[in-house]
């Protein structure tokens, strides 16, 4: 679908105009026509013949106009009356709508079942809706504030987007204060027909963008997600603030939006997968907005960063910081704590004359005769010298610092008020950096659905598994009458279930080193377990029992919107406890299978650490690629643990295995 005259339309009606100043739709209306737009403006109003200076009309119906699908409409009025509005938009041709109205998804069944209705209308007739309950969306270059939020910024290169009105509203009336430039900001909602895929689809073609950020409560299509981020983050950084990461916000986050979103765990998953840049917090978005103002982020030469200081103390400080961020310094000069404007100037110009030299972060803290608004100015002029390089700056202090960093703000040098801060946003730069150089286009798993399987017995588990050159431990349903044709020493387990959590339960018995050994285990099993053995798909299995390995645990969980989700880890009994795992989307191949494994912290013993022996970690590697495939090919397998997966010198085997359908 065309955005184009959704965000650059040649007229925009309001239906809520009103001459009351405390209604929405009068504020919406006074940022459209104070704001500078240039084209037509129509207030819709049942009775009003005039608002705000302009003709208003009863009904969209009679406006003055042939052709409505360059026109915006933005609807301002109860829920109850939306639906009536979107059947004119029907027979008027009106393809772009902002609806900032609340009381639809968010707000109970009642508003759910309005909210389809209208979303069945648009789909129909390929009409745009951003919203509803939004807060609007602002078009800095084209001077259009369809919102009902005071804007303010100046044409920039940087669109913002967020799901949350009120964290918008926030962040435009934060960046207003430090004249920030700003080319989008788009309020989502509901998000019932366009969502941050469409949205990113568009931007994605824009010149005028350099870098997108987004606040997302959820995501309604992972994998459509995924492919456009991993297209586009390779031209212009895509960051994401992610709310609702624990449980408590993660039920708050949908309850917000009435929305159905994928968990937590697979959202963070398919962002790295994207290429996404993840943010924590309010704080580190803001800071990035700062940081990626400059087009010297772009630089990609040499990355380490070099500090300059007037104190010894923030210094190791910020080295410390460094090194916990696995980031690398460059040089770290001293200007003692006498250092005056003048030799900052010296220091900074002769450190930046060094064509190897790219990102400089300027320390200073206020001493007796620090210069701290003559040092900015030099910093000012040293930016504007080489635009190229990126220079940051941290002044430590509250009043002696105050007019240097409004005006290091005012000429878009980053300022932070610790150097931490810094650190960690810089951080966000170098890796962004690292993950472009071998990031690939995400695609959908689009290759042939197999047979769906017809059930999850054990046995059939195991055959799946070898099916897919996953190897398995030599495993037989137990036969009392051929307990001489087995192969000790063996493992006893009873299965079935009645038996998935097998320690607690007592159903493994190891060590079995001959056959009458193996007969009164089964005897007390089955004596303690007499009851659950009535039923016919609990049963008795033995198998060889591994010797010199590690244990890993294996398997994949599918997401509603981002698809299977592979995990390795830390295996046997205490998999749940330690919960020391990696995670990947589905489309792997072997590089990042075994990338997931040298993640985990156990990977050094598996790699042979302290003299001892090294595990067959290519192995594992490729059972991790063939159980994607797995994952990939049976979408009736809701879930698919290996626990444990032996591995050896030479191979890995799969232990046990347990299928949700």
């Amino acid at each position: 679908m065309s955005l184009k005259y959704f965000f650059n339309p040649e007229a925009v009606a309001i239906v809520g105009a009103s001459s009351n100043q405390k209604k929405i739709g009068r504020q919406v209306l006074n940022n459209i026509s104070q704001g500078g737009f240039r084209g037509r403006i129509y207030p819709i109003n049942l009775q009003e013949k005039k608002i705000a200076g302009l003709k208003a009309y009863s009904d969209l119906q009679k406006l003055p106009r042939q052709d409505f699908s360059r026109l915006l409409l933005i609807i301002a009025i109860p829920a109850q009356f939306v639906l009536e509005e979107i059947k004119k938009c029907v027979s008027l041709g009106i393809k772009n709508v902002v609806i900032i109205s609340a009381g639809f998804k968010e707000g109970g069944a009642d508003g759910k079942e309005r909210e389809k209705l209208i979303v069945d209308l648009a789909e129909k007739n390929k009409i745009n809706i951003l919203g509803p309950n939004c807060l609007g969306l602002i078009n800095v270059s084209n001077n259009l504030n369809a919102s009902f939020a005071a804007s303010g910024c100046k044409p920039g290169r940087i669109a913002l987007l967020s799901q949350s009105g009120a964290v918008g509203s926030a962040a435009l009336d934060w960046l207003k204060t430090k004249d920030f430039n700003l080319a989008y900001f788009i309020s989502l909602g509901n998000k019932a027909v366009l969502d941050e895929s469409d949205l990113l689809e568009h931007l994605s073609s824009d010149k005028k963008i350099d870098l997108i950020v987004a606040y997302l409560e959820e995501i309604t299509d992972g994998e459509r997600f995924m492919t456009l981020v991993s297209k586009i983050a390779k031209r212009k950084p895509v960051a994401i603030l992610k709310a609702g990461t624990s449980a408590a916000g993660g039920t708050m986050a949908k309850s917000h939006t009435g929305s159905l979103a994928g968990s937590n765990q697979a959202v963070i998953t398919g962002l790295k997968r994207a290429g996404a840049i993840l943010l924590n917090n309010l704080e580190e978005l803001f800071n990035l907005l700062f940081l990626f103002q400059k087009k010297a982020w772009k630089n990609k030469g040499k990355q380490e960063l070099h500090l300059l200081t007037n104190a010894g103390g923030p210094a190791v400080l910020t080295v410390d910081s460094l090194s916990q961020h696995n980031l690398v310094l460059g040089s770290s000069l001293d200007l003692l704590g006498d250092a005056d404007a003048l030799r900052y100037e010296e220091a900074l110009n002769k450190l930046l004359e060094d064509k190897s030299v790219n990102n400089v972060l300027v320390l200073l803290t206020p001493q007796t005769v620090t210069e701290p608004l003559k040092t900015a100015e030099v910093i000012v002029a040293a930016s504007k010298k080489y635009p190229a390089k990126l220079i940051m700056a941290s002044f430590i202090g509250g009043a002696a610092v105050r007019s240097a960093r409004s005006l290091l703000e005012d000429n878009e040098v980053p300022f932070f008020e610790y150097p931490e801060e810094a650190i960690e946003t810089f951080k966000q730069l170098a890796l962004y950096k690292v993950r472009m150089k071998d990031l690939k286009d995400y695609l959908p798993f689009s290759g042939k659905k197999e047979k769906e399987i017809s059930g999850n017995d054990y046995l059939h588990s195991l055959a799946l598994l070898k099916k897919y050159n996953i190897p398995t431990v030599k495993t037989y349903k137990y036969d009392h009458k051929k307990i001489n044709n087995f192969r000790f020493p063996l493992v006893l387990k009873a299965i079935g279930p009645d038996f998935l959590h097998k320690t607690e339960k007592k159903a493994v018995v190891i060590n079995l080193e001959n056959a009458s050994g193996l007969q009164k285990a089964v005897r007390v099993m089955e004596k303690n377990n007499q009851k659950v053995f009535r039923n016919p798909l609990n049963y008795l299995i033995v198998q060889e029992q591994a010797d010199k390995f590690q244990e890993i645990i294996l398997g994949f969980k599918r997401d509603i919107s981002f698809g299977p989700i592979m995990m390795v880890g830390l295996g046997g009994i205490y998999a749940e406890v330690f919960k020391e795992v990696k995670l990947e989307i589905a489309d792997l191949d072997f590089k990042r299978a075994l990338l997931m494994i040298q993640g985990l912290k156990i990977y050094p013993i598996l790699n042979g650490a302290r003299g001892l022996k090294k595990y067959d970690v290519k192995a594992l590697a490729k059972m991790i690629v063939n159980l994607a495939k797995l994952a990939n090919e049976h979408p009736e397998i809701k879930e698919l643990d290996i626990n444990p997966v032996f591995i050896f010198e030479k191979g890995a085997s799969a232990g046990d295995v347990r299928i949700i359908l």
